[in-house]
């Protein structure tokens, strides 16, 4: 069971025994939930019932019966927010109940000191992949991961590892960060579809102890006090 790194600050997992471990939980604790859709949102409500294939809701006030797919969003007791992504089957309202599909993802916002900044142009991260040195462009970084644009004509395999990163940051146009940075194993976790040569992907970094994600946290809020200093 396990959570990976998505985009934008979320995690995501697929995994069928960690989703319903969540879903019992969301309907044990009555935590209250939200379904959201374009130009939608409904009254709070909780999750009365979890089936093989279903998902059976309280009938939250105000309610769209035409609405056919819809994100479910919800904050646990340690105020992470989780969201997943349904299809509305049935709303019946003499039994005041709506019926969903099972979700097949779950997506969880990261705790908020991992929010990701963006990088100045000549951020760079070297690493080796299957024995091949790489240098890439870093695009954003956040405490647990990054997205990269690969050198054209550079494939990546997701799931693959990137191992001796190093990172040569910017943290403004011209001026580099005083100290490189460097992560001994990180993972392709997505490829960003796009329609250029060159390829986007998203990296989470494997890190053994909390403590050597410092430097990475020192330089976005660096970073962060840069892009303020910008904008005043």
């Amino acid at each position: 069971m396990s959570w990976q790194y998505f985009e934008s600050g979320y995690e995501r997992t697929t995994d069928k025994n960690l989703i319903r471990i969540l879903l019992d939980d969301l309907r044990e604790r009555a935590y209250w939930l939200q379904f959201v859709a374009s130009g939608f949102r409904s009254g709070p409500t909780i999750l009365l019932e979890i089936k093989k294939n279903r998902l059976i809701f309280d009938l939250p006030r105000p309610w769209n019966a035409n609405l056919k797919v819809a994100r479910v969003i919800y904050r646990d007791q340690e105020k992470i927010q989780h969201s997943f992504k349904v299809k509305i089957f049935e709303t019946d309202p003499e039994e005041k109940v709506v019926i969903t599909s099972f979700p097949k993802e779950y997506f969880r916002l990261e705790r908020r000191r991992f929010y990701r900044v963006s990088v100045p142009e000549g951020s760079e991260a070297i690493f080796k992949y299957n024995g091949e040195e790489i240098k890439a462009d870093v695009l954003n970084i956040s405490g647990c991961g990054m997205a990269i644009l690969a050198p054209k004509g550079t494939r990546l395999e997701v799931q693959d590892f990137l191992e001796d990163v190093e990172l040569h940051l910017m943290v403004s146009a011209g001026k580099a960060h005083d100290q490189k940075i460097r992560i001994p194993r990180a993972r392709i976790v997505r490829e960003v579809p796009r329609n250029r040569a060159r390829k986007l992907y998203g990296v989470e970094f494997l890190l053994e102890k909390e403590k050597d994600r410092e430097p990475i946290l020192r330089y976005t809020i660096k970073r962060e006090l840069e892009l303020r200093k910008a904008e005043s």
